[in-house]
């Protein structure tokens, strides 16, 4: 398949919507301000960013980075973006929704680099933009979660990144696999799990491009245990509907055998990316979401 191919695939991909959009309405009640921003990181790359503010940002306030779903191909959408209004009325936090640039026009390692150029920014400018370095956290959904691991995994030797907290959920953690091998073989005699395997691949062959898949910044399981110590006390969510679980699961175990404080659960009876999107155990994994953080930003918002 051409560039060209891969291109007109992956917009085909993104003009199909099985979730609908956030109606008008809501959209319109939603909390705080919101501005779209284009943040140039040290490596001269533009990172599009939309900042959502709350009303009365409090003096060092905190800083929430989102990373949104989308299998690397797939941009933000108002569902992303009313996650990061709840969070940031929750927490009262200044909220970068990050949407990175996607591939195939844009394979392995661009949207590393950018996560990782974006996280840098927000360190080296904590000062300017009002926000205490020590309350920045770090939320990555499905190939955001990945994102932000692999920036994680890139900063192991320079600790120039210092989130006091991750979420990391349902996230690929290993491109190496055919997402159809790790099916079950009931589920592999299904006709639907296998089309949803084969997408999974068509998603991970653009991402990944002509890149070594086993590099850990493209399959953070890959990682040795030295970088995988370096990270910050994460929550990592997986969904028992979810054909990634195990690996989620396997990366969390991982981070606790390189002595990372994590908390984990499997939310039975959730698909995948359920928090967004809004179906079951959506409401569940939120609060948990809500209450990590305010743990670890040590603020009473209740």
């Amino acid at each position: 398949m051409t560039l060209e191919e891969k291109i007109a695939t992956a917009q085909q991909v993104r003009s199909r919507d099985r979730f609908g959009p956030v109606s008008p309405e809501e959209l319109a009640a939603l909390p705080g301000t919101e501005t779209e921003l284009w943040v140039e990181v040290a490596d001269g790359r533009k990172v599009h960013v939309f900042e959502e503010r709350p009303e009365h940002l409090p003096a060092k306030a905190a800083l929430l980075l989102n990373f949104h779903g989308g299998g690397f191909i797939k941009g933000r959408t108002d569902r992303d973006r009313r996650y990061c209004c709840t969070l940031m009325e929750q927490l009262n936090c200044l909220v970068w929704d990050v949407d990175y640039c996607l591939a195939p026009e844009q394979a392995f390692p661009a949207a590393v680099e950018e996560t990782y150029g974006i996280l840098a920014y927000a360190f080296d400018h904590a000062e300017e933009l009002g926000i205490d370095p020590q309350k920045i956290v770090l939320a990555g959904h499905s190939a955001g979660g990945n994102l932000v691991a692999a920036a994680l995994i890139k900063d192991a030797e320079a600790h120039h990144l210092k989130p006091c907290c991750a979420l990391l959920e349902y996230f690929p953690v290993d491109n190496t696999v055919d997402p159809v091998n790790r099916l079950s073989p009931e589920l592999q005699a299904n006709e639907f799990w296998v089309k949803r395997a084969q997408t999974e691949k068509l998603y991970t062959d653009f991402y990944v491009g002509d890149a070594d898949p086993a590099d850990p910044l493209c399959s953070p399981l890959k990682a040795d245990e030295t970088a995988l110590a370096a990270f910050p006390e994460c929550l990592i969510l997986s969904a028992g509907e979810d054909s990634l679980r195990e690996d989620t699961e396997a990366f969390a175990l991982r981070l606790v055998k390189a002595g990372v404080c994590v908390t984990a659960q499997r939310i039975l009876e959730a698909m995948h990316g359920f928090t967004t999107n809004r179906t079951p155990g959506w409401e569940y994994a939120l609060k948990k979401h809500i209450q990590f953080f305010r743990e670890h930003l040590q603020e009473d918002n209740s």
